[in-house]
């Protein structure tokens, strides 16, 4: 029934670039990091940002974070060939870890969750992370929509209804599906919502651990899998964020491991995920990362009736969190401007027309650069080891449909006509990232002789990348969050209420300040400003005691002692 006849071993592997001599290895890897260094260095070299103009917030990021990056990376990977120099095994220590991971996924657990707090502030920076918080809110209180006075709606919910959807009665419910928001409901309810995506970072460590140990031979290759996936950046930094790509990647992940020996429950478990990961926030990512092995099962021996209870596991979920979240959309009244508008051939068309599109050259950039930060956000040379290993594992149908994710996840976001905006590495890749720790583990373990040396520099870039490139990355994220809350004045410590109006058209990003609770319950309203005289009008009508307390060139901030 499954998609292969027994579990696709390490140990068999055919000729790669990997058989030839350990060091001949390491100089490709180090070629392999220093190039891509330096063409992110010169991505990094393109229109100059002028003085007071505002790029958008992908190359604003790119240009500012990715050249020290690019350096750090080239240093890196020269020393940790230099260590392959030196004497030892390092499959002792990796096969430890292997054997032992528990305090180790714990600690990094631990230590994410403090980043979380201390680094990300426990603050979903952009409107990509605000949205499902804000409809999470909205399901701890028991309802389904939020409810605002009518004439409030255009001073809460920006002009540009992409996050949150608003009915002219003052309904409003979040743009994006469900599931994200679901998942992070019970920790609302716990008061502690930056909490999800530490356990699901965690979780994604004992899972590529777990596939690891299910699938190679070698004892040390579970220790490489979680080793290589703590020391990157794109892990551990999204972890600590809001978005629900950690969500996407632990789902990925659960789903492979669930089809690697599939049983009937196996399937169906697997079809329940999916269900869950299509409905996160988009179903685009899992789409992508599902079909090459739907492909795979369908070509197999009883692929009709691993097919039909794969299905049986995907329908109840899909059901109820997007055909069921449409119809709340449509009760409360923010899907108006849908199919009511003309026929559903019409609606789907311009959905189409919306969400895909053929690459232009800018984007084609983006693309690229997005590449570069897969890079750059991951240990020194882990994609070209997860090159290597994707090329010795092309006979095993459950590896090759795991590279077919990865390649296809790639592949499709290549027609999406938008940059990623804020995001940390390369975020529209997250939801297969996982494949390229698995990859590199299955080819570092591989029973091929001669790969002392390249073992030894694989280890000494993981050891130094856990503290130097996830030092410099939480260090970059928690100045750019620092620098974008300093942008209005904080709340005063044991001040009344407070009225903030926000203007969007100053500023960096100004209009990802506006972050309420969705039933208006804070001690402080932070308000789009359609101008200050206006403002001024209508501060007197609805708080006529309220005091002007401060102003800056992008907030003015009134109080009720």
């Amino acid at each position: 029934m499954g998609l292969a006849a027994s579990p696709a071993r390490c140990a068999e592997t055919v000729p790669s670039a990997l058989a030839r001599p350990s060091s001949a290895s390491v100089a490709r890897l180090v070629a392999f990091t220093l190039s891509a260094s330096a063409a992110a260095l010169l991505f990094a070299l393109g229109r100059p940002i002028l003085e007071g103009q505002r790029p958008h917030a992908f190359e604003y990021l790119y240009r500012t974070h990715e050249p020290i990056a690019a350096w750090l990376c080239a240093v890196l990977v020269l020393l940790a060939a230099a260590a392959a120099k030196l004497r030892g095994d390092p499959r002792h220590f990796v096969a430890a870890l292997a054997r032992r991971p528990h305090l180790f996924v714990a600690a990094a657990t631990v230590a994410l969750a403090a980043a979380a707090v201390l680094v990300y502030r426990q603050h979903p920076l952009s409107m990509d992370e605000y949205a499902p918080l804000f409809q999470a809110r909205i399901f701890a209180a028991g309802a389904l929509a939020a409810k605002v006075p009518p004439d409030m709606v255009d001073r809460l919910v920006p002009p540009f209804r992409w996050f949150i959807e608003a009915s002219p009665d003052g309904h409003l419910v979040s743009a994006y599906w469900p599931g994200f928001a679901l998942l992070l409901t019970p920790f609302v309810w716990l008061g502690a919502p930056w909490l999800l995506n530490p356990l699901l970072g965690g979780a994604s460590l004992y899972l590529m651990w777990w596939i690891a140990r299910r699938t190679c031979a070698a004892e040390d290759a579970p220790g490489w899998a979680v080793l290589l996936a703590a020391s990157s950046p794109a892990l551990t930094v999204t972890a600590t964020s809001y978005y629900s790509m950690g969500a996407h990647l632990c789902a990925s992940l659960a789903f492979a491991a669930l089809l690697l020996e599939p049983t009937p429950r196996r399937l169906a478990l697997a079809g329940a995920v999916g269900s869950l990961a299509l409905a996160l926030h988009n179903p685009l990512p899992h789409a992508l990362f599902a079909l090459p092995f739907l492909i795979s099962l369908a070509m197999r021996p009883h692929a009709w009736g691993n097919l039909s209870v794969l299905a049986v596991g995907y329908l109840p979920g899909t059901l109820l969190l997007a055909l069921g979240w449409l119809w709340v959309q449509c009760q409360v009244g923010v899907c108006a401007n849908g199919p009511t508008h003309g026929s559903i051939a019409a609606f789907t068309g311009e959905l189409w027309q919306f969400a895909f599109r053929l690459p232009s050259s800018e984007l084609l950039w983006a693309r690229a650069a997005g590449l570069l930060k897969l890079v750059l956000w991951a240990v020194p040379g882990l994609l070209p080891l997860a090159w290597w290993g994707a090329r010795e594992r092309v006979h095993h149908a459950w590896w090759r449909a795991l590279a077919g994710s990865a390649a296809l996840t790639l592949l499709g976001f290549l027609f999406v006509p938008y940059d990623q905006g804020h995001g940390w590495g390369y975020r529209y890749f997250h939801s297969a990232w996982g494949t390229l720790p698995l990859f590199a583990a299955a080819a570092l373990s591989a029973t091929v002789p001669r790969r002392e040396a390249l073992r030894r520099t694989m280890l000494a870039a993981g050891l130094a990348s856990v503290v130097v490139l996830n030092g410099l990355r939480l260090a970059q994220v928690r100045a750019f969050i620092d620098g974008q809350l300093a942008q209005i004045p904080p709340a005063a410590p044991g001040a009344g209420f407070e009225v903030v109006f926000v203007h969007i058209d100053a500023g960096y990003y100004s209009v990802d300040l506006v972050q309420n609770d969705p039933f208006l319950r804070g001690r402080r309203w932070v308000l789009i400003s359609r101008g200050r005289r206006e403002d001024e009008r209508w501060i007197q009508r609805t708080f006529p005691s309220a005091q002007l307390r401060s102003r800056t060139p992008v907030a003015d901030v009134w109080r009720m002692d």
